[in-house]
């Protein structure tokens, strides 16, 4: 595989990383930063947000969170730490950690899952309560071997620049022994007069877990389960949609 990662230096993904992932540009998304939010409300702070991630808008959001946060009574005050979710230690509790945006996903190993489970219930008080966001596998695209239609294609527009972005989805490639999935994207970047500014190839890499798994595998590191959600407004589960689970330490 010749092309680097959908993150690493230099991507179109990351320049405009912001722009593909701004509120509604992701509909399976719809409505987590105020899930997010009254669950901070709910099980109060410290809170800790794992693979926060540090772009501009990023920060935006984060300091959004804050004034919310303290207009109903948090202690606000934000700050970043760079690190692996794998193994880290923080030297404080939290009353609610959560992990957003399918980037549990991005772990592609039982030990790596394990190992960060292990952290977060290391680091969670007591009371507390995890929040952790998965999609839910459909089984059409996760059969064995190389696919070339992938039809998705998606555009954003950076704001500062006028440039946009074509986002298209060319391969994929399934790895259904070890549940992981490889896709090729396609970035083309054209300026606000449609002059071609330059072409990126990259690739995203990601595991799947069905939702018996995961139930499992929280168990399995020391927690119970207390609700698992098809989506953000409290949906009941459901095949090929998203996997809120709300946990909390097991006694």
């Amino acid at each position: 595989m010749k092309w680097g990662t959908i993150y690493g230096a230099g991507s179109a993904g990351v320049e405009f990383y912001d722009a593909f992932h701004a509120p509604g540009h992701v509909p399976a998304m719809k409505g987590d930063v105020d899930f997010y939010i009254r669950c901070a409300r709910r099980f109060g702070g410290p809170v800790l947000e794992l693979a926060a991630g540090i772009s501009p808008g990023m920060v935006k959001v984060a300091r959004g969170k804050a004034a919310l946060a303290e207009r109903d009574g948090l202690s606000g005050g934000i700050r970043f730490l760079r690190g692996d979710m794998t193994r880290f230690s923080l030297r404080r509790k939290f009353r609610f950690i959560y992990l957003p945006f399918r980037s549990f996903q991005s772990l592609h190993t039982i030990a790596e899952q394990r190992a960060c489970l292990a952290c977060v219930r290391r680091h969670l008080a007591p009371g507390g309560r995890f929040v952790l966001n998965i999609f839910d596998p459909k089984l059409e695209y996760c059969v064995p071997g190389r696919s070339k239609v992938i039809s998705r294609y998606r555009k954003a527009v950076d704001r500062a620049t006028g440039n946009v972005c074509r986002l298209e989805v060319e391969e994929r490639h399934n790895d259904a022994l070890r549940q992981i999935l490889t896709e090729k994207w396609h970035f083309v970047v054209r300026d606000r007069r449609g002059k071609l500014l330059r072409e990126d190839d990259r690739w995203l890499s990601i595991r799947w877990t069905y939702r018996w798994e995961m139930a499992h595998l929280l168990e399995l590191c020391g927690f119970d389960a207390e609700a698992c959600y098809g989506g953000f407004h409290g949906e009941a589960p459901a095949y090929g949609r998203e996997q809120v689970w709300v946990a909390k330490k097991a006694r």
